[in-house]
């Protein structure tokens, strides 16, 4: 954690009941519920975003029926890894959610925050056969990190927990959902979001791309392997120790846009 968002919690004060580990938490995942809101990728009360509490076999996940930008640390819902819910939170979850998200979880145990939108540019390539095309530098990052996984319906059913896990597979970070959507996956928060941004963006700039009708100009595969590994070495963000800088910006810009948003 960069020293700007040490001096962020250093001056935040834990509520009563939470631990200082699960409070960060919370705050750490609404904030990136408020961001998705303020890009506008929300589809009503619909998707979701999970984080696992460091060290424990627990997740936060968004109560079920309330819009992004009501969203605060504390009516986050706590549940376990079978999707039941271990706090008094009087709130519902989405069975989907839980399908999706706990079954991610527990099959890759070195992803701690999963991401899921229906952004509608996402959702217009995940109609493609062609499947997501990496054309410039931030969507090389993406480069044989995306795994597909095929359309079976609302995801309701836990018998499709292992198959999302095996279509993800053991080192993507990104799973495109046909017909449906997409999962980005990180060992925090911070990553999980910026994933989605480059996704989305990613998206948006295939489908410019290929409305032109002109000729794709592809990038060498040693080129794109050679970005790939500095966004995931941490070089395209200023070094491995760096936190991605804009996720402290991301905290300064909500406190402005709602000064009681931590609550």
């Amino acid at each position: 954690m960069d020293q700007t968002m040490k001096d962020i919690f250093a001056s935040a004060v834990t509520p009563a009941g939470y631990s200082d580990i699960e409070w960060k938490a919370r705050v750490e995942l609404a904030l990136c519920y408020r961001m998705v809101d303020y890009y506008g990728w929300t589809t009503q009360v619909y998707n979701h975003v999970s984080y696992r509490i460091p060290g424990t076999e627990h997740l936060l996940i968004n109560a079920f029926g309330l819009l992004y930008s009501e969203i605060t640390p504390s009516n986050l819902v706590k549940i376990d890894f079978d999707g039941n819910k271990v706090d008094d939170s009087p709130y519902p979850i989405n069975k989907a959610g839980s399908v999706i998200h706990t079954a991610l979880h527990k099959g890759r145990p070195d992803v701690h925050c999963v991401m899921h939108t229906h952004n509608p540019d996402v959702q217009a390539v995940s109609a493609l056969k062609c499947g997501f095309m990496p054309l410039y530098q931030e969507a090389f990052m993406f480069y044989d990190r995306i795994g597909y996984h095929d359309f079976e319906g609302i995801v309701l059913d836990e018998s499709e927990q292992q198959r999302l896990v095996d279509s993800l597979g053991p080192t993507n970070h990104t799973l495109m959902l046909n017909n449906h959507g997409v999962i980005t996956t990180g060992p925090d928060v911070a990553w999980a979001f910026m994933r989605m941004y480059q996704i989305i963006q990613g998206c948006q700039v295939q489908l410019k791309v290929m409305a032109s009708g002109g000729e794709l100009l592809q990038a060498s595969e040693e080129a794109m392997i050679r970005t790939r590994e500095q966004f995931e070495g941490g070089d395209a963000q200023g070094g491995a120790e760096v936190r991605l800088p804009e996720w402290p910006a991301y905290y300064r810009l909500m406190s402005r846009l709602d000064p009681n948003w931590i609550r």
